[in-house]
């Protein structure tokens, strides 16, 4: 399957724009477009270039618990490319989307009502973590 990395991106563009006239489907039909999805997964370039094409900005973050904090804080959702781990046997793409009274990572896990369910202590996520981007509004 292909479909978490698009389907990360289009939950970070409603949530920043506030928007809903672009699906998950709408963005695996761009990400496609693009060249950037293939069996393997999608491309990490759609992670910056596909967020240009819908008017977002994507800033690439190191894995420490400082930088995805002050991202949350401002209000930036986080999209990680996960390793094996808890998330995936191979890749995958999550949204980190926000931090709770306790301080643990609420995310939105596109293939798993569970693991969206729950809270998260960043060590957790971030030592599976290959990659992050921050968005906001371009």
């Amino acid at each position: 399957m292909t479909g978490c990395g698009p389907t990360c991106l289009a939950m970070a563009y409603v949530a920043l724009t506030g928007r809903s006239d672009l699906s998950p489907a709408d963005a695996g039909a761009l990400s496609e477009r693009m060249g950037c999805a293939s069996s393997d997964g999608t491309a990490w370039a759609f992670m910056t270039e596909g967020a240009a094409q819908l008017g977002l900005s994507a800033e690439e973050l190191p894995a420490d618990e400082l930088s995805v904090r002050r991202a949350l804080v401002a209000g930036r959702p986080v999209i990680c490319s996960m390793g094996p781990g808890d998330f995936t046997s191979t890749g995958h793409f999550i949204v980190l989307a926000g931090i709770d009274e306790h301080g643990r990572l609420e995310i939105r896990d596109p293939n798993s009502p569970e693991r969206t369910a729950k809270t998260w202590d960043f060590d957790t996520v971030l030592r599976q973590c290959r990659n992050l981007w921050a968005y906001s509004a371009a």
